[in-house]
């Protein structure tokens, strides 16, 4: 018989935690969601295997996009209604964030590039800090403005409003780590 510390290893105590983090997120507007799709969804796209930054692939954007690719087609495929891109990017994004940027690795070349979990609370801090510095970052404001008039909700993003919004936080944070960016999110 092993021993428990064989069976439960931290990379498996880090995953189960990441996708209750997940899941706890992705489902504002979505009815049918819940831990169990969530968690069923993590496992199908692939994301379980990660586990560090050797995981992530040179193309970072592409690597993450395609998580949320396949998880919005298995969703489709498992009839869930009202799923949207947005859930998808909720899903990869806070467990990305979990596993890799909270665990340890955030100072690793490619977990600085990896998408924050985009929502609300990150576009009214935005809006506030782009307001308040647009005589130095109006690119940026004008980037984020444009994405925002093409649909301000993430739980109703398609892939091209997700794109816009990474876009714009992407101008806004230049050569800074993209998760820097969740310093704007304000209750």
């Amino acid at each position: 018989m092993s021993s428990a510390t064989d069976e439960y290893s931290i990379e498996k105590h880090k995953h189960l935690y990441a996708k209750w983090c997940a899941a706890s997120a992705y489902g504002r507007g979505l009815s049918g969601g819940g831990n169990v799709l969530a968690f069923n969804l993590i496992e199908s796209s692939g994301l379980a295997q990660v586990t560090g930054p050797e995981h992530i692939e040179q193309d970072v954007d592409k690597w993450q996009m395609n998580f949320m690719k396949k998880i919005e087609t298995e969703a489709t495929r498992l009839g869930v209604t009202k799923f949207s891109f947005g859930h998808a990017h909720k899903l990869v994004n806070i467990y990305l964030k979990t596993m890799l940027v909270c665990g340890g690795h955030h100072q690793h070349p490619r977990v600085a590039l990896i998408h924050p979990p985009l929502d609300y609370e990150l576009f009214k801090g935005l809006r506030s800090y782009l307001w308040n510095n647009r005589s130095t970052l109006g690119k940026a404001r004008l980037a984020f403005n444009s994405a925002q008039k093409r649909n301000p909700r993430w739980t109703k993003f398609s892939e091209a409003d997700y794109t816009a919004h990474i876009d714009a936080i992407k101008l806004l944070m230049a050569d800074k780590p993209l998760y820097l960016v969740e310093e704007h999110w304000k209750l």
